[in-house]
This record gives structure tokens, sequence and C-alpha cells, in this order.
């Protein structure tokens, strides 16, 4: 059933077609420039998927397509055309695919036209059919771009306005609302006015940008089918994805550390309540710390790695950004408006950097804390160690002195003790000499512990 759109002075478009720019990471820096990443060709899976639900063999065939062209050369870049088998009775859907690789990221451009050179404005739903085209069902790592380019049949007093209804014919009405999509800016790109919305997620892959690019001038006509505009263009929207993409990574790496911190800060109150726990608890407690607290501190500093790294990755593919947009405006008309693309740079470039520079101001000086903490509890056990190892050798100490002297005085007991002759002692020899031996073991143990005791008040 098609929803009802607000009532306009016109209601069609001519030559309307819908292209999907994604964007997905052929490799990452963990594995190298020779190993692809697990998914790498999770894009042309996605291609395969919507080629069985629209009948369109030519996308059902595109990995088994690209997968022999790899065979044949390192090139997976080239159009190629389709036309699906069935589309609406009077409407014929077609288009086209392109495939690249930008450095370490693989770029789909996925384009849906009708045959039919004018349409209603309703009828643009069926270039997104069921919604596949969001980013929620695309779902890919780096994020994309959806930009409906279309001329309206006739002259439109509010160019806004028809904007608007050419997203909620593509969208829905219900899908706009709860995607919180709204206008973010507009601009004229090679002469036509161009608006661009947005719901500004974090996530790349929950954010829905789409650029209705309304053709209204002659030149943009001419300009467009001689597409010069198009590399620089989707350059333009790869380094946004990678910069989207950095900064969604950003965040997360600073939530992820703050709560690694939130742990330390746990075990330091803790450490002060240990403190005053009996020496064997309170070792205890220390050596479980100290296999608990390196692994959170090795993590802590790994996120401030990976927050220094997304922000290199964002000032990066700024300035590719800006080379782009210089090639974008070199061959764009003097009434041409490219602020919609230029803004983004300028937040790149200050709120998306400070922003981490912030996060890292906070979180850098709680990594001492870390190796303070781990250096203060391994030194406590250590003194605990020693203490209990100095106690333990005294005892010894003693008992040597003790049971060695007594040994002696035994022995000499025993060759004279016929002629030791006291009232209180056994008249049975042996029984003389073991009740000597224990009183000479203990007078010689508590001699040495006397000799250190007055040692230990010398020192």
């Amino acid at each position: 059933m098609q929803q009802q759109l607000p009532k306009l002075p016109i209601n069609k478009v001519a030559n309307p077609k819908l292209t999907l720019y994604a964007f997905h990471l052929r490799y990452n820096l963990s594995q190298g420039m020779k190993t692809p990443v697990k998914n790498a060709d999770y894009l042309w899976l996605k291609c395969q998927e919507l080629g069985k639900k629209l009948s369109i063999p030519k996308l059902e065939t595109l990995p088994a397509f690209i997968e022999k062209q790899n065979h044949l050369s390192t090139n997976i870049t080239g159009i190629l055309p389709f036309t699906a088998i069935e589309h609406k009775p009077r409407l014929h859907l077609r288009g086209e695919i392109n495939r690249r690789q930008i450095h370490d990221t693989y770029a789909l451009d996925l384009t849906f036209r009708y045959s039919e050179p004018e349409v209603q404005i309703n009828d643009l739903a069926g270039l997104n059919p069921e919604q596949y085209l969001l980013p929620k069902n695309i779902n890919s790592s780096l994020g994309q771009t959806l930009v409906l380019f279309a001329k309206p049949i006739g002259n439109i007093p509010n160019e806004q306005a028809f904007a608007d209804a050419c997203l909620t014919s593509l969208l829905s009405d219900t899908e706009v609302k709860k995607l919180q999509i709204y206008c973010q800016s507009q601009g004229k790109l090679l002469g036509s006015s161009i608006f661009e919305y947005n719901n500004n997620a974090d996530s790349p892959k929950e954010q829905c940008h789409i650029l209705i690019w309304l053709n209204t001038n002659t030149e943009t006509t001419t300009l467009e089918e001689k597409g010069d505009y198009y590399y620089p263009l989707i350059d333009i929207l790869n380094c946004r994805s990678k910069i989207i993409y950095a900064r969604s990574q950003a965040i997360w790496c600073n939530q992820q550390a703050r709560e690694d911190f939130s742990k330390l800060e746990n075990k330091l109150m803790a450490f002060n309540k240990a403190k005053n726990l009996p020496i064997n608890n309170k070792l205890q407690q220390f050596n479980q710390w100290l296999n608990e607290i390196p692994e959170i501190s090795f993590n802590y500093s790994r996120y401030l790695r990976d927050l220094q790294i997304h922000k290199n990755t964002i000032q990066a593919n700024s300035k590719n950004l800006a080379v782009y947009l210089d090639k974008i405006k070199a061959i764009s008309l003097h009434q041409d408006n490219l602020e919609f693309l230029s803004t983004f740079l300028e937040r790149a470039e200050t709120t998306f950097i400070e922003q981490i520079d912030v996060d890292l101001g906070y979180l850098i000086p709680a990594q001492n804390l870390f190796e303070q903490m781990i250096s203060t509890i391994r030194g406590i056990v250590e003194i605990e160690q020693a203490k209990s190892d100095r106690s333990l050798e005294t005892t010894v100490q003693i008992l040597g002195i003790g049971f060695g002297g007594g040994a002696i005085v035994s022995g000499i007991i025993v060759q004279h003790i016929d002629k030791i002759n006291l009232p209180s002692l056994p008249k049975n020899p042996f029984l003389a000499s073991l009740v000597l031996s224990i009183i000479a073991t203990i007078v010689c143990t508590l001699l040495a512990m006397l000799g250190i005791w007055i040692k230990k008040r010398k020192l």
C-alpha cells in the first residue's frame, strides 16, 4: 500500500536513481596489508542476498564473478549493469554495480533506477525495496551513504518540501521518525540543490546519511553525465565514513578505559581497608591483586594506544578529504555551495580531535596510578614476606642453639652421671640423664633468645 505524501504542485520526477555507497574494511592494522580480514567479501555477499530477493541474476552470482575475475587480474573495479527479471507490473527496475578498492577499504556503488523516464514520487519507494538499502540491513563495517538523484517535472516553489517528500517516499514516514532523520544541511552541487539528511548516530552501522540531489539545472545534467565529480565524491564519502568509524571506536575505547579506571578506584578503596587485615589475609588479598591489576593495567594502556591511533586516523582522513574536496571545487560552478561537505571536515578537524585530546588528558595521568599501585602492593608483599622469613630464621637459630647446646651438655652428663648426686634427680641413671639434658636444652634456648634480644636492642 502506497503511503500518503504531502500535496505538492508537482508529484513526478524524471530519471530517478538511488545509489548506495557502502564501505567495508578489507585490511586492518593488526593483520597488515597482506591478509584480508575474515569477512572482507561481506559487501559482495550482501549484493548476492539482494539479488536473490529481487531476482537479479548478476547480483546473485556476483561473488563467483569476482572470484573468477580475481584469478585473472587483481583489479576488482568495473561497472556491471543489470536488470531485474520482474518488479512492479508497470515499472522495470535496472541498475549497475561498481566495485572499488580504496587502499585498505572495499567500496560498493550499487545503483537502482527505473527504465521508465518518468515516475510518481510515491514510486521512489521501489528503488529501496523493503528498506533493504538502509544501514541496519547493509551493516557494512565503515558505514554508508545513500544518494538520490532525480529531476522534478516542472517548477517547484519549495525545494526543501520536495526533497522531504522524496525522502519520505524512499524510507516511509514511520521509518524517518523512528530513525530520527532530519535535514542537517543543504547546498548546491554542479548547479543544483542538494539536501543532506542524517540522524547523527555515533556508530557508522546506525548512521543514516542520505543526500537528495534535485536536478533542476541543464548544466547539472551535462556535468553529471560527464562524471568528473564521481571519483572525488566517492573518495570524500569514504574518508567521511572512516572518520565516523574512527570516532565511534574512540568513544568505545574511552568508555572501556573509564570502566578499567573505575575498577582501579575500587581496588584503591579496598586497599586502604586491607592494610588492617591479619597478615595472612592481607597477603592473600594482595597476591590476588598482583594477578588482577597488571591485566587491567595492560588493557587500559591498550585503550590509550588505540585512542591515539583513532585520532591519527581522523587526522589523516581529514587531510585526504580536504584534497578530494578541492577536486570537487575545481569542477564546480560558481553558484555551487559545498558547505555540507566542508562543515563535516571542520567538525572532524576540531570537535572530533579535541574530544579525543580531552579524553586522553583525563586518562593518561591515571596510567601512572596503575603502575604505582602495583609497585606499592608488590613492595608490601615483599616486606611482609621478608619479615616472615627473618622470623622463621630467628626461630630456627634459637632452636638450633638450644638443641645443640642441650646435646653437648647431655653428652657430658652421660659420661659423669654416676658422679652427680642431687636429691631431686631420679635414682635411675638414664632418667636422671634425660631430665638434666632437657633442663640444659631449655637453658641454652633461653640464653639464645636473650642473646638475640640484646643484639636487636643494640641495633
